[in-house]
Parts: C-alpha cells; sequence; structure tokens
C-alpha cells in the first residue's frame, strides 16, 4: 500500500467512529478488573480493523491509473460507435438476439501487449487507378448478368476528394464505383426491378438464401455463386463468415444478414472486427420494410447487392502497427466497468438521459473487439466488450433476448475522471 494512499484513507474516518470507540474503551475502562486488558486489546483491534477496512473501501474506490498509458479517455471516446465531434458516451448499446450464439463472441487472447494499429493516410485519388480497377471485372460481370456492358464517367467528389461514379445503370441494375484514400470499392443491386423483382442473376442462377439453415448450410448453398464471383472479380478468398442483424421484432426473422468472403490471416484485425480490413467480397441481404416495394420473408432471402472491395495498398501499410499497449486485466476493466467509466453506443442526450440502468456485476460474457472511428480519430485499439442478459420477450412467438453491451478499453488509459466529469453537461 502506497503511504499516501495509507494516510488518504485514515483521513477520510468518520470521526463519529473514532469518538464511538474512545468512549467504549473509556466505559471498559471503568468496569476493568482482571479481563480489562484483554478487553482494551480487543477493542484496539476492533478499531486498527475498522481503520482497515475503510482505508480499503477508500483505496477500492480509487481510479485506476497508468504512468504508462498512451491514450486519454477522451481519445478513446472517439472510437465509441456513434461517436460525433461534440463527444459524449452512453452507458451501453442494446443487442436483439433470438440465441446467443449470435453475438459472435470473440476468445480473449492471453497476451501482455495489444498491438496498436493506425489507419494509413493512404494514397492520392486517382482516376486511372479507379478505371482500371473497374475495367477489370466490368465486361465479365456485365456477361455474367446478361447485360451489355455499361458505359461510365468518374467524377471527383470536392467534398470529400473521392472519385467515384453514382446511380450509373447495367440495364435493370444500379451500381456505384467509388474510390477513398484505403480502398477502391465497387457495389451493385437491383432495388429497382421489374415486379419487385429485386433479384441478382448470375449466369442464370439467383443470388438466394434461405435463413433457416445454419451458417454452414447457407455457405454450402452459395458455393457456386461464390465460385462465379471469384471467377468475375479475378479473386480467391479461404474465409467466409456470416454476420445475422436481429431488431426489436422478429416478423420476419433477421433484419440482414451478410456473408462475407476473405481470408482471415491477411491481417490481425480481421479475427476482432465484424468487418474484415483485407480484400473480400460481400453479399448483404436485405429483409426489412424500408418501402411498401420491398418484400421481406421469413425463409428465402433474394433482396441481395454485392460488394468488392480492395485495399489499394497492401493491408499490412494501410493499418500500419505503430505500437504495443500494455493489456489490462479483465478485473482492472472490471473496476472500471463497475465504476461506470465504460463507452457505449449512441451519444443523444436524450436517449442516455432516459436509458435505463444495467447493473453489469454479473455480466454474461466478455470478449476482445477492436474499434475505429475514421475520420475522427485514425487509431485502432482493443476494448473488453461486455454482454449483460437485460431480459427475453416473444414477438410472433419466437424469443427476442435483449442483451446491453457496453465497452472498456483493454488497454492502459489515462483521464478517466475528468473525462467523465466533463460529459455531465453532455448527458443532460
Amino acid at each position: 500500500m502506497k503511504e499516501n494512499e495509507f494516510l488518504d484513507g485514515v483521513s477520510n474516518i468518520d470521526p463519529d467512529i473514532v469518538e464511538r470507540f474512545v468512549s467504549m474503551d473509556n466505559r471498559l475502562k471503568r468496569n476493568a478488573s482482571k479481563r480489562s486488558i484483554w478487553v482494551r486489546v480487543g477493542a484496539l483491534a476492533a478499531c486498527f480493523a475498522l481503520i482497515a477496512s475503510v482505508v480499503l473501501s477508500v483505496i477500492s474506490n480509487i481510479i485506476p491509473t497508468w504512468n504508462t498509458a498512451h491514450y486519454s479517455a477522451s481519445d478513446v471516446a472517439k472510437l465509441s460507435p456513434g461517436y460525433k465531434a461534440v463527444g459524449g458516451t452512453n452507458a451501453y448499446k442494446k443487442i436483439y438476439v433470438p440465441d446467443e450464439k449470435y453475438l459472435y463472441v470473440n476468445e480473449i487472447p492471453n497476451i501482455k501487449y495489444f498491438p496498436i494499429y493506425k489507419y494509413s493516410d493512404g494514397t492520392k485519388s486517382s482516376k486511372k487507378e479507379l478505371k482500371k480497377f473497374f475495367n477489370g471485372f466490368i465486361a465479365e460481370l456485365s456477361k455474367s448478368l446478361g447485360i451489355d456492358t455499361p458505359t461510365y464517367s468518374v467524377e471527383k467528389d470536392t467534398e470529400e476528394d473521392e472519385l467515384y461514379t453514382l446511380g450509373e445503370k447495367m440495364g435493370k441494375y444500379s451500381y456505384s464505383l467509388w474510390q477513398d484514400k484505403i480502398s477502391n470499392t465497387f457495389w451493385f443491386y437491383n432495388y429497382y426491378g421489374d415486379d419487385n423483382d429485386c433479384k441478382i442473376v448470375l449466369d442464370g442462377e439467383t443470388v438466394q438464401i434461405d435463413q433457416r439453415l445454419s451458417d454452414e448450410e447457407i455457405l454450402r448453398s452459395l458455393e457456386s455463386i461464390k465460385n462465379k464471383l471469384f471467377d468475375i472479380f479475378g479473386v480467391s478468398f479461404k474465409d467466409a463468415k456470416i454476420v445475422r442483424t436481429f431488431g426489436g421484432s422478429l416478423t420476419h426473422g433477421a433484419k440482414g444478414i451478410d456473408i462475407y468472403f476473405y481470408n482471415e490471416d491477411a491481417h490481425t484485425l480481421n479475427k476482432y472486427m465484424t468487418e474484415p480490413v483485407s480484400d473480400c467480397i460481400q453479399i448483404s441481404f436485405d429483409n426489412y420494410k424500408n418501402s411498401s416495394n420491398d418484400i421481406v420473408s421469413d425463409s428465402i432471402l433474394t433482396d441481395a447487392c454485392i460488394y468488392y472491395v480492395k485495399n489499394r495498398a497492401a493491408v499490412s501499410t494501410t493499418y500500419d502497427h505503430i505500437a504495443n499497449a500494455k493489456r489490462i486485466s479483465l478485473k482492472e476493466a472490471e473496476e472500471l466497468l463497475y465504476k461506470g467509466y465504460v463507452f457505449g453506443g449512441h451519444n443523444c442526450p436524450l436517449c442516455m438521459a432516459t436509458q435505463d440502468k444495467v447493473n453489469f456485476e454479473e455480466y454474461e460474457y466478455v470478449d476482445i473487439e477492436y474499434l475505429s472511428n475514421p475520420p475522427y480519430t485514425s487509431i485502432v485499439i482493443p476494448f473488453y466488450a461486455f454482454y449483460k442478459k437485460t431480459f427475453t420477450y416473444y414477438s410472433n412467438g419466437q424469443p427476442i433476448t435483449v442483451y446491453a453491451k457496453t465497452y472498456v478499453p483493454a488497454i492502459q488509459v489515462y483521464g478517466y475522471e475528468e473525462y467523465f466529469e466533463n460529459q455531465v453537461a453532455n448527458h443532460r
């Protein structure tokens, strides 16, 4: 125990407690007999026990501090989902799932230091590069879709300094093509098909899944489509994962299902972030009513869009390993969790003011997630993500379990007290 911590603990002892023990000791003196010395020893021991307990109580409320911390609580707050320039964080965000397996809880690595990454500043925009990217597959894709190869133009976004084409048509399909400092991205869909037919058909085969199947069964059902996409884009990926998103209602099952084809070993972050940071193909299925023309289903989903994302530089330089930060123990993270020094989802003051309190002391799960939030910050750091089951209800005869999920940085961070004191005004 540090000397100043002991003194702080002693100085915070309630004077009434000390006076009560002195008074008790005086009464014992007046009734002294052959037992008096033992009684006084007992009273003294009790008094010191009380002092120790008060000191320990004071110490247990001390915010963990680390002299080697590189980042402040204000820095990591900018990584919170939904962060805006005005700052602010809430206690947690809600996750709706019919089964705990859809939480996708990662394991906690047994390491002393976590690698810290930084987005590279990227490469200067290049119209020539974007055209080369697009021309590398558009003829093959058009052939597979049974349409003529489209003509296009590349324009510069003066606000975002991106090169892109937006809202272009490929027969009955529409596409977007854009470039930012990190990647080139192509996205196409059939949202405006005839008679509400929003299907994507490749070489006569419809891109679809049955959401009632397991992830393994869905991937097997997509084997032929996957190979077609590999041929079209001239790539091959060995790994795949499925992410199902659920809302407050299970009227039609999942709100959306994303399938990613990628190489997990291309970068460490691929294991700890929802979307791969390396090159990938993504098939996204929507299953909610955004307009009266949208088709939703309890089983077969056909409302799809397909992305192809290619990094403009090696992923190891795009997400540069800039440092190793010392990991804090799970016990230390729990101390911050119980004190409320956490980072949640939205930062709307009204939502934060009305959010129900959740006691995380008996949380169900904890894992590691890396978070980033450009353009507010370029760093990518690990967090402990804590899940607490709040309640389960039924929608359309199916159970929905609601979890509260909140984050505590998994590395040493300074300035918790100052940051959260400054958030009081925002929370109002």
